[in-house]
């Protein structure tokens, strides 16, 4: 198969292999020899007709598809992306002049969502989901509804990949299977209310997960503010809540605080592991986005650290929103909230289709679901890089880049609200941390600033959102 001459490599040079590779591709697209759309040749025929191991061309083409210059579709191979204008992609190793404002009647009108909370989403599903739907689509049907907790195959599977992704020691009867975080939410808090006779008290964080919050009092809690800084909740606040009354629950993102990005130091978990043994709180750990961490140690997830913490992971930041599958860990805790939550689970049903569950169970056994997170991962690390570079050279700092896929700017004294809007009015749509406050977390040092996400936008779009951000903030 013909290769393009100009993406040969030197070995004689100290670069490493892939990183000339991608320069090199790099600069054909912006000279304009590699025309938008056009397909390039297969990692395996290109490595061959260049003298490299197909270790080289996949790293160099996966780097320049989370640029935004290539993309790459299962059976489609990879290709040049089609919106980028020959010789004029944008500069992502250098500073950027701010992009024009979109005039009306433009094609361009879209607003690029920055919002956080969006991943990325391929527009194809994985070979291997597609493999374990089909075996689930042939298999028998019931005559009985599935184990409203889920089916013992997805049970089993997801304790095995809790077990190794959080070090949570479970098994299958510790699973009950949830739509997403709200559900299971709802169900913690039915339980708990079943278990005290009365509306729950549970702790929130303040600013927090607002959907999360709102599941909690749909079903009657009592909500209590937690303020938290930019490292999350401390035992010193939760004990401050004292005065107001016995607490029965404290939900809390400790490996990325949501929205401030930070996450609980170890020392601070054990404190508030310990508030809670003292209490007889439960703490609800919403684990939404753990399998994100870009920088600094992994810090064991607090469902790890003792008994009874009821943990809930998701796998829909992975995959996609749309698969709607999310688990409660109860490992180790009281045999009555255990029953009450199996009671909460079996009034409300399954959560989710057995042809679903099937396929989930088959996709996380067959090892499909740690080849996807290898490949997002990936993803995610290339458009935080690209974040990073372009707010540096803008010399804005960023808060919360240790984890997840969002970040948080300081806005200097600004208006948030306003800065918000104005941003709106430029087509880049972002959150303001106010936004997911209840009152009480005003006076917390470093708890203010815009929310930017990078998981969905396409990285040409992400880049131009940034250069609207900077121009705005700079």
């Amino acid at each position: 198969m013909d290769v393009f001459p100009q993406l040969a490599v030197d070995r004689t040079l100290a670069e490493p292999l892939a990183e000339q590779l991608t320069a090199r591709i790099r600069a054909a697209i912006l000279a304009g020899d590699m025309a938008p759309g056009e397909a390039l040749p297969p990692s395996r025929a290109l490595a061959t007709g260049i003298g490299v191991s197909r270790t080289v061309v996949v790293a160099a083409y996966e780097r320049l598809v989370g640029e935004g210059f290539l993309e790459s579709r299962q059976g489609a191979g990879t290709r040049v992306v089609p919106e980028l204008p020959v010789g004029a992609a944008p500069a992502l190793h250098a500073p950027a002049a701010a992009p024009a404002a979109v005039a009306p009647g433009a094609p361009e009108q879209r607003p690029i969502d920055l919002r956080p909370g969006r991943p990325f989403v391929s527009e194809l599903p994985p070979r291997d989901w597609v493999r374990a739907a089909t075996a689930a689509a042939r298999a028998p049907w019931e005559s009985d509804a599935p184990d409203p907790r889920g089916i013992p195959q997805l049970r089993a599977a997801l304790a095995a990949h809790t077990r190794r992704s959080r070090g949570i020691v479970c098994a299958e009867g510790d699973i009950t299977v949830a739509s997403g975080t709200s559900e299971a939410l709802l169900l913690l808090a039915l339980a708990l209310r079943e278990l005290h006779g009365r509306a729950p008290r549970i702790a929130v964080e303040d600013p927090g997960y607002k959907e999360g919050i709102r599941a909690l009092a749909r079903a009657g809690t009592e909500i209590v503010r937690l303020p938290v800084g930019p490292d999350g909740a401390t035992a010193a606040a939760l004990r401050a809540l004292a005065g107001s009354g016995p607490l029965d629950a404290a939900l809390l993102t400790p490996s990325h605080q949501f929205p401030l990005g930070g996450r609980i130091p170890a020392a601070e978990r054990l404190g508030i592991l310990e508030w809670a043994g003292e209490t007889g709180a439960l703490i609800i750990e919403d684990d939404y986005d753990s399998e994100f961490r870009h920088g600094g140690a992994l810090l064991p997830a607090m469902g790890s650290l003792a008994a009874g913490v009821a943990t809930i992971t998701t796998l829909n930041k992975v995959l996609s929103p749309s698969v709607r599958c999310a688990a409660i860990v109860l490992a180790g805790g009281t045999a009555e909230l255990a029953a009450e939550l199996r009671a909460a689970r079996d009034d409300l049903g399954a959560a989710l289709p057995l042809l679903e569950q099937r396929t989930i169970a088959a996709f996380l056994e067959s090892g499909g679901f740690r080849r996807e997170l290898a490949r997002t991962r990936r993803e995610y690390g290339h458009r935080r890089q690209l974040l990073l570079d372009r707010l540096a050279a803008r010399g804005i700092p960023v808060r919360g880049a240790d984890g997840g896929l969002h970040v948080v700017l300081s806005l200097d004294g600004r208006d948030g609200a306003a800065t918000v809007a104005a941003l709106a009015a430029r087509g880049v749509l972002v959150d303001h941390v106010g936004d997911y406050r209840g009152g009480s977390a005003e006076s917390v040092s470093g708890s203010d600033g815009l929310i930017v996400g990078y998981g969905a936008e396409p990285s040409t779009r992400l880049a131009r959102g940034l250069d609207v951000i900077a121009e705005l903030l700079g």
